[in-house]
């Protein structure tokens, strides 16, 4: 993960340190994933590979398959199925929440140059890998092809709200691969 980059955050800088990774080494480590070891990685505008900062939410939906329950027409099972069809897999969306940054919103963190006016400007997919992180060293990459905008929304602007502006958006794609 060293040749990842930021993306860019806060304009001022308060101090505030990294957090230790935790330590899997020890005599008794843990052994639940936690996810506050992942990190969210889009190419940004310059080809790089940069970190998705402020991302509040990542909520892959990756495993749903349809199907079909069968009946039979009998006097002992009349209204019970009797076997089941597994269908087509959907699902292939993420739902996402980012804190909106001045300068880095939510498409320029994905790697476009510009905010869209909607989503018809997106005129190209995208590729985003979530990096599972176990202490200070990366043991698990998902690499999500063909990244396309379904919906991207501001959260609702409310007087007794906390005054951050969040984006909420669906990302839909095609494949969904380990690299690692």
């Amino acid at each position: 993960m060293t040749n990842i980059q930021a993306a860019s955050g806060s304009l001022v800088n308060y101090g505030v340190k990294d957090v230790k990774p935790l330590d899997y080494r020890g005599e008794d480590p843990l052994t639940t994933k936690t996810y506050h070891g992942v990190s969210i990685v889009a190419k940004n505008g310059a080809g790089q590979e940069a970190i998705v900062g402020r991302i509040q939410s990542w909520q892959p939906d990756a495993y749903t398959r349809e199907g079909v329950h069968l009946y039979e027409l009998s006097y002992k099972r009349w209204g019970r199925p009797v076997e089941y069809i597994p269908g087509k897999a959907t699902g292939f969306t993420i739902a996402v929440t980012r804190a909106e940054v001045w300068n880095a919103e939510m498409e320029i963190a994905f790697g476009f140059s510009n905010q869209f006016n909607d989503l018809l400007d997106q005129d190209r997919p995208f590729k985003v890998k979530e990096y599972w992180l176990k202490g200070s060293s990366s043991v698990q990459i998902w690499e999500y092809r063909g990244c396309w905008f379904q919906s991207k929304n501001v959260d609702a602007v409310t007087s007794d709200g906390d005054g951050v502006a969040r984006i909420s958006a669906t990302l839909a794609y095609v494949s969904h691969n380990k690299t690692k």
